[in-house]
């Protein structure tokens, strides 16, 4: 079991983007062929997306780090969680409920209620933000990629203060 104790998170820099990029691409590879389809997981990170959006989002980012190594990353957009992501040999141990966290604090000092987008099939996905309390919202399909997706909400917990 890794010490949590020793996992750091800080704003993210384009020079995040390379080891980022290449941790997702592992991730996805991996995990979203059951999920996405092979294909769609192959055009997508042959497609140059994942790199392109840690560039084009480093601003919104969060960076979690254990033992020097980025190990998980958190975007958030108005009232949206825009992108969560762990390394996926340190999926359960608790990095997520970190970046997690982290998003909803910053997201909860400008709105009662927020959302983020997850594949409706991707079932550990949907467990994890459901143990932390976020609500499953409206079917619908991704235009651009034709993946059917589900909009989770969570309200601002009574207990927070601004």
């Amino acid at each position: 079991m890794q010490d949590l104790s020793k996992v750091i998170l800080r704003p993210a820099t384009l020079a995040d983007a390379d080891p980022l990029e290449a941790l997702s691409a592992r991730t996805i590879r991996v995990r979203y062929p059951d999920i996405i389809g092979a294909e769609t997981v192959v055009g997508y990170i042959a497609s140059g997306a994942i790199a392109a959006y840690y560039r084009d989002n480093v601003a919104t980012l969060m960076v979690a780090e254990l033992n020097g190594v980025r190990v998980g990353a958190c975007a958030t957009k108005p009232g949206r969680i825009d992108l969560m992501m762990v390394d996926l040999d340190l999926h359960r141990i608790g990095i997520g409920k970190r970046l997690l966290d982290h998003g909803e604090a910053t997201l909860f000092r400008d709105s009662n209620q927020i959302g983020l987008d997850c594949f409706r099939d991707n079932d550990q996905a949907r467990r994890f933000y459901a143990k932390h309390g976020w609500r499953d919202g409206r079917l619908f399909t991704d235009p651009d990629s034709g993946i059917e997706m589900i909009e989770l909400t969570k309200d601002r917990p009574a207990s927070f203060t601004v």
